[in-house]
């Protein structure tokens, strides 16, 4: 059974444009503060093994992944081609925006 952790008024964007719009040019920022990126790769580290096959969905320029942990492939989706392209973590990436097209291609 499903658990409800957010209500339908926190799962609203708090900007309802089009993500398009956001992501038409790359920014190649962080957007997650350097604390909580450091705390998300510790997670990644203990729960993501080595030699696994990883989908890094709404992935950037950065995927947080450890650095010293080789990973079998990284496949990467995002919004920006220019950001995936200089992620050096994904073996592979494709575009697309899941809110108008979440079945694929």
């Amino acid at each position: 059974m499903p658990v409800s952790v957010l209500n339908a008024a926190q799962r609203r964007k708090s900007d309802e444009s089009d993500d398009a719009l956001f992501y038409a040019e790359p920014r190649f920022v962080h957007h997650l503060d350097a604390a909580f990126r450091s705390r998300l790769t510790a997670l990644y580290r203990e729960r993501l093994p080595a030699g696994a096959v990883l989908l890094d969905l709404m992935s950037s320029w950065v995927s947080h992944l450890p650095e010293e942990v080789t990973y079998a492939e990284v496949l990467g989706h995002g919004l920006n081609t220019a950001e995936l392209q200089a992620n050096p973590r994904l073996n592979s990436h494709w575009v697309q925006d899941l809110n108008r097209q979440p079945a694929p291609a």
